[in-house]
């Protein structure tokens, strides 16, 4: 099993500073072994962001004797006493950083006195992305040159001579953008935003990619993948580089609107400052209205190939240069956030699907059954972005009361999802702190899940089919206005709270995410008697012959926005309890008490099923998980034999009689291993 580790190692009570993280221990890697994991994330060798020369220093300068007392490892060490160890240390490529931090230096520029945190000392000045490619600290940091010794070129032939000034977005008005979620509150210090639709920053982040790799990372992560549309959603950006792009994917990808236009030269942004558009109206709070600025639409597109090209060509680079320096390909990642349908892309350049998860909830599931179809069998973890429960979690923990946080670690792990164990995880600076579990818990956890890991094998059992298309799901994200709550995923509403619905119900259920690569198929439906159609409105003639003949002998329903030819499978009804009915109504070979303290996972298993219960019984006062006394499922023929086994409690006992089973006093998580 993958037991992912959100390993930032932040300190407790400080500020999460990006992007150079603490120097690890050798006690932080005794601990990961003893918590069982083994996929390490935004774990390393991040400060790229403030410049090479600062990440060679993270990646190979000597520690100094004091500190190696306590056993403290510089990057490339911390990399090698994880490969001994078999734990995958992802190396972590931010993408959308550019970092600038205040400095202070003795007279002589030889030795730092203050770097970010400030003490008061020597002459003030900055350190980085600009001062570390113009040589500015020649006694401190090596120079430029010994990482480019021919330069770099950018698209004019120029060489560039200031790397920030060369790499920043730059919106229509000329701004450059800030990535200001990072930047810490009341610090003096700025986070730019880069254009990564340059390819003098492109081949920046080769060579970090390069010194990582040299350094013995375990796989490399690419953060903040698309940057173009933060960019995007701050009036960027327009910079040279765009303007070639974009000019050249309208040669590319010809569309009406563009026809008439010199396309040899033209140039977006004056042809936007001619029509009288101004930074105000591309900010984030014109999604609507910006939609309809002429070209815009073809702008997102552009930005969206862009994004994934970006993510092909560092695949390609860690594939090769990899297997030239080390002799093995290491496996590459994103950070794919909530599975957006503009994360799609990508997901095919990842050798292990991560994220990060927004709106994280209490109860979850039908996300998670998502997540485990946007995974594509792949193996991979999420880490978890705070908010309102993860605060409550981090009091829980710091009283000793740990229910909540086993819950939230074990409910989407039977689902086929992994959230990460938070080891000093960011938490955004929204509070200056980070997230550490109880690590006696997360040890007792990761034991048992290791002991039990074959009843975590994922073949999930269901009758009805929900259909995710991720080109209606994108067409919503970007293009139709309707975008709802960022938390549902895109906006992308009803199949979310449809599917939602059914999970409070505990109607077994399985996604099919389908796209232009992977469309829907008769082979797909095989196993299936039912098919529900959620604001499914771009399926290919094709995917509609196969939907068509499915039901000449299934049940097919479309709701939400639907496609015309799927008017005679519309469902009239508006409530979801009613689509709830009709999942349960007929032949179904499982059928579970509906009590919203329990949820309900179900995998074949030999000649049986492994059936998950969770318990989300939580007393809000006491904190704690109380037993559920008894809970009712029924199959459709005989049970034979019944094994049980739960964490952290124990005491549950199940009681099988003909089709029907009874468990008593359920755990947070119970398996019941059932054969017929």
């Amino acid at each position: 099993m993958v037991r992912g580790m959100h390993y930032m190692c932040w300190f407790r009570e400080d500020w999460n500073y990006h992007p150079s993280m603490m120097s690890k221990r050798l006690q932080q890697v005794d601990d990961i072994v003893s918590m069982h994991g083994n996929l390490l994330l935004w774990s390393c060798l991040g400060s790229g962001a403030i410049g090479v020369p600062y990440l060679y220093k993270e990646a190979f300068e000597k520690i100094q004797p004091r500190f190696k007392f306590y056993g403290y490892l510089n990057d490339s060490e911390f990399c090698r006493e994880c490969e001994k160890r078999d734990i995958a240390a992802y190396a972590v490529l931010w993408k959308a950083q550019l970092w600038e931090f205040p400095i202070e230096l003795n007279k002589e520029e030889d030795t730092i006195l203050g770097l970010n945190k400030l003490v008061g000392q020597g002459t003030k000045t900055y350190l980085g992305m600009s001062e570390l490619s113009t040589n500015r600290y020649p006694k401190l940091f090596d120079p430029i040159e010994k990482f480019f010794p021919d330069g770099i070129t950018n698209s004019n032939g120029e060489k560039v001579k200031d790397f920030l000034e060369e790499f920043s977005a730059r919106t229509l008005d000329n701004k450059q953008i800030l990535s200001s979620w990072l930047m810490v509150p009341g610090h003096d210090h700025r986070c730019y935003s880069p254009c990564a639709n340059n390819p003098s920053y492109m081949t920046y982040m080769k060579k970090l990619l390069e010194i990582m790799i040299d350094a013995g990372a375990g796989g490399i992560l690419l953060d903040e993948y698309d940057v173009q549309l933060h960019v995007m959603n701050n009036s960027g950006c327009f910079c040279k580089d765009c303007i070639k792009g974009f000019r050249q994917y309208l040669k590319d990808h010809p569309c009406e609107e563009a026809a008439g236009l010199n396309l040899d030269t033209f140039d977006y942004r004056a042809y936007l400052k001619e029509k009288g558009y101004t930074d105000d109206d591309l900010k984030a709070q014109q999604l609507d209205a910006r939609i309809e600025i002429p070209l815009y639409k073809q702008f997102i597109k552009f930005n969206l190939f862009r994004m994934e090209d970006d993510m092909r060509q560092i695949y390609d680079h860690v594939k090769v240069y990899s297997k030239k320096t080390r002799g093995k390909e290491l496996p590459v990642s994103a950070n794919l956030y909530n599975c957006l349908p503009h994360a799609h892309g990508l997901r095919k350049y990842c050798d292990t699907i991560n994220g990060e998860k927004g709106g994280i909830k209490t109860r979850q599931d039908a996300f998670y059954k998502f997540g485990y179809s946007f995974m594509d069998d792949k193996k991979g973890s999420f880490i978890e972005d705070p908010n309102e429960i993860i605060f409550q979690l981090i009091d829980d923990i710091d009283h000793n009361k740990n229910d909540a946080y086993c819950l939230f670690m074990l409910e989407p792990l039977v689902h086929g999802f992994n959230i990460s164990i938070s080891y000093g995880g960011w938490l955004m600076n929204f509070k200056k702190d980070s997230f550490y579990p109880n690590l006696e818990t997360e040890r007792k956890m990761g034991a048992w899940l290791d002991s039990h890991d074959s009843l975590f094998k994922m073949d999930p059992a269901a009758d009805l089919a929900v259909v995710y298309d991720q080109r209606s799901a994108l067409d919503v994200e970007f293009f139709t206005g309707n975008y709802g709550d960022p938390n549902k995923e895109g906006g992308f509403r009803t199949f979310f709270d449809v599917t939602g619905g059914l999970c409070e119900k505990n109607v077994l259920y399985n996604v099919l995410y389908i796209n232009d690569e992977q469309p829907l198929t008769a082979e797909q439906l095989k196993k299936y008697k039912k098919l529900l159609l959620p604001d499914v409105y771009l399926l290919s003639k094709e995917e509609k012959k196969v939907v068509d003949a499915f039901a000449k002998t299934h049940e097919v329903r479309a709701l939400g926005r639907i496609d015309r030819d799927f008017f005679p499978y519309r469902f009239q009804y508006t409530k979801f309890a009613e689509v709830t009915d009709w999942a349960l109504k007929g032949t179904s070979f499982f059928t579970a008490e509906s009590d919203i303290r329990v949820g309900t996972a179900l995998h074949h298993a030999g000649n049986g099923y492994n059936l998950h219960l969770i318990n989300y019984n939580l007393n809000s006062i006491s904190r704690e998980i109380e037993p559920v006394k008894n809970y009712k499922v029924k199959f459709d023929k005989p049970i034979k034999n019944v094994t049980v086994n739960s964490f952290p409690h124990g005491g549950v006992t199940a009681k099988a009689e003909g089709c029907d089973l009874e468990v008593h006093n359920l755990d947070i998580e119970t398996v019941i291993t059932i054969g017929f």
